[in-house]
C-alpha cells in the first residue's frame, strides 16, 4: 500500500531536511500531538555528549574499567554478555565519556534507539562514540529512559537518524528531540515501576548464579586444581588417542577438568539429541527469528519478526519448548538459552546447536552449558581464527557429568525462580512504557489508572 505525505517548504525543519522518512505520516501526526502538549527540547532538561572513538582505546584488557559499545545496551539496563575492559590509564584519558549512575545511554549509530540506564552496579564506565550520553538535569532518569523506549519515543528517535553509508543521529539533532513533560505523579509512578523492575532483574541474576554455583560445586569443579603450569609433558599415546597436538589441550588444568567431567563416562550425546528441524521460509509469511545477538545474559532469548522473503540464509532450525540452544561460534561467550513455551515454532540461526534434552532437566542442561569451565572446554575445541567455532560432532563428544537427582531438582527450582523474576521485571517495564504512551495519547488520568491496574 502506498504511503505519502505532502509537506510545504515552510513546514520543513530548520535544517531543511528533504528525506522522506523524516516526514512519514505517523511522524508528522506525532509531532503535531507533542506540540500540543507541554514539552521541551532534550537540551533544556539534560546534558548531552557522546563517547570516544575506538582508536583512543586501542587495546582492551581482561580487567579494569568496563568499556561499553553499542551492542552492550539493552532495554533499560546494560547487558552483561561479552564485556570488554580498558586499563585505568586509558579510562583517565577518556574524560568526555565518563559515565555515572543516572545517565541514560542511547545508541546513536548502528544500534539506534537502544537504551540503558546506568546504575551503581558497575562502578566506573566509559564507552565509544556510537553511544550518546544523556545526563538529565530537570527530569527523572527513569521517566526519560522509559519515554525513549516507548513506541512514541522510538519513532521520534528514528525519525532524526540520517546518513546513507552508516545511519546515525548527530548530537545537534539529538539535542532538539522534543520531550513531552507529563505531571509529577505520572513521572514518579513510572520511576517506581522501573526501580521495582531493577530489583526483580537483580533477583533474576542472583537465582541463576545460585543454580550455576550449585552445579559447579556438585560436580567438584569448585575444588579442582586449575593452577597454571609453566611447563608440562604428555605421552605420545595420549596425543595419538586425542588426535591433536596443541599444547593448550594437554595442560594439567585442562586434563584435570576433562577428568572431572568424564567421571560418569557420559558425553553430551548421552544426555541430549541434536535436533535438526529444517525451516523453509514462505513468501508473505512472517516468522520469529533468533540470532546469536538475541541471547540474553539470563539464559533466555529474544527474537525479531521477519518476512519469509527477507529470511537470512542462516535461518535454518525450528526450535521447540524445552530445547537448549547454544552458540557454536565463540563458545567462550556462554551464549546458551532455554526455549520457553511461548517460543515454540520460532526459528534460530545455524550458528546455534539445538539440543533436545533426554534423561536430564532442560534447566540443568542450560546451567551446565553456562558454566565458565565448560565454556572454556568448548572453546578448546573451536577451530578457525576469524570466527572460531566448535563443530556439532565435537560438541556432542564433550563430557557431560551430572549431579544427583536432588541437586538437579534444586537447580531446576533456582532457574525457574530466575525466569519468573525476569518475567515480572519485563512486565513492570512494559507497563511503564505503555503508561507513558497513554499519558501522551489519551490522558494522564487514564495512565495512572492503568498503572494501578484499573
Amino acid at each position: 500500500m502506498a504511503v505519502w505525505s505532502s509537506v510545504t517548504f515552510a513546514a520543513l525543519t530548520e535544517d531543511h531536511r528533504l528525506d522522506a522518512e523524516h516526514y512519514r505520516p505517523e511522524c508528522l501526526a506525532q509531532a503535531k500531538r507533542i506540540a500540543a502538549l507541554p514539552h521541551k527540547p532534550l537540551s533544556e532538561i539534560a546534558d548531552i555528549s557522546d563517547g570516544n572513538h575506538l582508536s583512543i582505546a586501542e587495546s582492551f584488557s581482561d580487567s579494569g574499567v568496563r568499556y561499553l559499545r553499542g551492542q552492550d545496551l539493552s532495554d533499560f539496563f546494560i547487558a552483561d554478555k561479552t564485556p570488554v575492559f580498558v586499563p585505568e590509564s586509558t579510562y583517565a584519558a577518556l574524560k568526555r565519556s565518563h559515565m555515572r549512575p543516572g545517565d541514560i545511554l542511547l545508541g546513536i549509530v548502528a544500534t539506534i534507539g537502544t537504551v540503558s540506564l546506568v546504575t551503581d552496579r558497575f562502578g566506573q564506565l566509559t564507552g565509544n562514540c556510537k553511544i550518546g550520553i544523556v545526563r538529565p538535569r530537570k527530569i527523572e532518569s527513569e521517566f526519560l529512559a522509559t519515554y525513549f523506549l516507548s513506541e512514541l519515543g522510538q519513532r521520534e528517535i528514528h525519525r532524526w537518524a540520517r546518513g546513507s553509508v552508516q545511519t546515525g543521529i548527530i548530537l545537534p539533532d539529538l539535542k532538539k528531540l522534543p520531550i513531552p513533560i507529563v505531571s509529577e505523579p505520572i513521572r514518579l509512578a513510572i520511576v517506581e515501576n522501573v526501580r521495582e523492575a531493577y530489583v526483580k532483574k537483580q533477583e533474576c541474576e542472583k537465582s541463576l548464579a545460585a543454580a550455576e554455583s550449585m552445579l559447579n560445586k556438585a560436580l567438584g569443579l569448585a575444588d579442582l586444581d586449575l593452577t597454571p603450569c609453566l611447563f608440562y609433558e604428555a605421552r605420545y599415546s595420549d596425543a595419538s588417542a586425542a588426535g591433536r597436538l596443541d599444547a593448550e589441550y594437554f595442560t594439567p588444568r585442562m586434563q584435570n577438568l576433562l577428568a572431572a567431567l568424564s567421571r560418569d563416562g557420559r558425553a553430551v550425546a548421552d544426555v541430549a539429541n541434536l535436533a535438526k528441524r529444517h525451516f523453509r521460509p514462505k513468501s508473505g509469511q512472517t516468522f520469529d527469528y533468533i540470532e546469536i545477538a538475541d541471547v540474553t545474559a539470563n539464559g533466555t532469548v529474544e527474537s525479531a519478526s521477519i518476512l519469509g522473503e527477507e529470511a537470512p540464509s542462516r535461518a535454518q532450525w525450528i526450535v521447540k519448548p524445552g530445547d537448549i540452544i547454544t552458540s557454536t561460534v565463540r563458545p567462550i561467550r556462554r551464549l546458551s538459552a532455554l526455549i520457553l513455551p511461548e517460543q515454540g515454532g520460532y526459528v534460530c540461526s545455524s550458528g546455534f546447536a539445538v539440543l533436545q534434552p533426554k534423561d536430564v532437566e532442560p534447566e540443568v542442561l542450560l546451567a551446565y552449558f553456562r558454566l565458565p569451565l565448560v565454556c572454556e572446554l568448548l572453546d578448546l575445541h573451536a577451530t578457525a581464527s576469524m570466527y572460531p567455532a566448535i563443530s556439532t560432532a565435537d560438541l556432542l563428544r564433550i563430557p557431560a557429568s551430572l549431579p544427583s537427582k536432588g541437586v538437579r531438582q534444586a537447580i531446576v527450582e533456582k532457574v525457574r525462580e530466575s525466569f519468573a523474576a525476569r518475567r515480572q521485571a519485563q512486565a513492570l517495564l512494559d507497563a511503564a512504557k505503555r503508561a507513558v504512551e497513554i499519558a501522551i495519547e489519551e490522558s494522564e488520568a487514564a495512565a495512572l489508572k492503568f498503572l494501578k491496574g484499573g
